[in-house]
């Protein structure tokens, strides 16, 4: 993850004595999109969702567009160009549902941003009722991998819950974590699940992915978020409290940001939904680049996104 690797290994067989531990089905997973919504404990209208811990939240695609779309595009171009190494964008305003690509489909090291459809696919398992957050899952030798996270540092036979376990995946950016997570869904079903979102890049055991697909995954979370904020809202806060808040979020003082970000040496990713008055997707990927120069870049872009967006923003949305 933190290497830029989801896990060594894939195993297709992941029963275990635990009934928990039994991974999802490998059948191919129907589209995100036909996932039957549950009761939703928020108040719906017309145009959006008032949630509770983000107020008002608008459908995607509910407000008029905002016709800003090449202005942003050539700010986020001007900037990029001049930087060493290269740098892929994509930005989705989810209000308007406008969208601006800046050399977001080639390859990148997906590195720990692959944990963010891992988790996302996960809670839809969990809302399908396929999944149980307080099941126990087993740390194995299997799941070892150097790097970020605490788990390492257990005994192997240690048990955490699935929501334990998640949450470490997210926050602490947990190697070990994320690999008893791909037992229990199944690598295949995590690949089946961005190619259904209409993802570009298949996530091979090489681990590449691009910012194009790792934006539509924050997207379908938000889209779940706004329908289940009781399911889903657990895995926004925990995407709102990781240790890192040194790229999209880090010049975006008292903005709610729900991301995770993807290191390597010389890769520096992150991916999120920041909640400003027109909440949106940014996802930032870079190859080549010095890693803590490259985070510098990508706070101060998204604080011109951010300033950029606000600019156009309508004022009068419910909140």
């Amino acid at each position: 993850m933190n290497k830029g690797e989801t896990a060594a290994t894939s195993p297709t067989d992941s029963s275990k004595s635990a009934a928990a531990q039994t991974s999802i089905s490998t059948t191919t997973p129907t589209p995100s999109d036909s996932t039957a919504p549950a009761t939703s404990t928020s108040d719906n209208t017309l145009n959006g969702v008032n949630t509770k811990d983000h107020g008002f939240l608008p459908n995607i695609g509910s407000v008029k567009k905002s016709g800003k779309m090449d202005g942003l595009k050539k700010l986020i171009t001007d900037y990029t160009a001049g930087l060493s190494g290269k740098y892929g964008v994509t930005f989705i305003d989810l209000a308007t549902g406008e969208m601006v690509n800046v050399n977001d489909t080639d390859r990148y090291i997906a590195a720990s941003t692959s944990k963010l459809p891992i988790n996302v696919l996960l809670y839809k398992n969990v809302e399908a009722g396929k999944v149980n957050l307080d099941d126990m899952l087993t740390y194995q030798k299997e799941d070892v991998e150097p790097g970020t996270g605490i788990i390492q540092k257990s005994a192997f036979g240690t048990q955490y819950t699935v929501r334990e376990t998640s949450k470490l995946a997210i926050t602490k950016s947990d190697n070990c974590g994320v690999n008893m997570l791909i037992r229990l869904l199944d690598i295949q079903n995590v690949r089946q699940y961005l190619v259904d979102l209409g993802g570009k890049v298949y996530y091979d055991n090489h681990h590449r992915s691009c910012p194009y697909d790792m934006a539509l995954v924050a997207q379908d979370l938000y889209k779940h978020y706004i329908k289940n904020e009781a399911v889903y809202g657990e895995l926004i806060n925990n995407l709102e409290n990781t240790d890192w808040h040194d790229r999209i979020d880090a010049q975006l003082t008292g903005v709610k940001v729900a991301h995770k970000i993807g290191n390597q040496v010389k890769t520096a990713n992150d991916v999120g939904i920041v909640f400003a008055s027109h909440p949106y997707v940014l996802s930032i990927m870079a190859d080549n680049v010095d890693f803590g120069t490259a985070c510098k870049n990508e706070a101060t872009l998204s604080k011109k996104i951010y300033n950029y967006v606000e600019s156009y923003a309508e004022k009068d949305l419910q909140k």
